[in-house]
């Protein structure tokens, strides 16, 4: 793997991602359903080392709603994003992939 294939184009990414959006709400509407509330969330130190097994007192549950809520709230309160808003993000995205397919 050369040095270049870990460079995200933030450009690049944002537009792929505005053409997924717009895809699934094309399939689905404006709304999506989740059926789903809690996952298991694996430490950072865990969740990227393919040679290691994840400890399971390591591992945690999650909340798809307290990740929703506290993106909706910093939305509605016009606060700034923080450094943990991409992870909410991430795991509603997950949530939504899995349930797209």
């Amino acid at each position: 793997m050369g040095e270049d294939d870990l460079t995200v184009s933030l450009e690049t990414l944002r537009q792929v991602f505005n053409e997924a959006l717009d895809n699934l709400e094309e399939r689905v509407g404006h709304t999506v359903e989740l059926d789903e509330d809690f996952f298991w969330s694996i430490p950072r130190e865990a969740l990227y080392d393919p040679y290691a097994t994840p400890d399971p007192e390591q591992l945690t549950l999650g909340q798809l709603t307290a990740s929703w809520d506290s993106l909706k709230r910093m939305h509605a309160n016009g606060d700034h994003m923080n450094e943990y808003t991409l992870v909410w993000i991430a795991e509603i995205l997950q949530a939504l992939g899995q349930r797209a397919r």
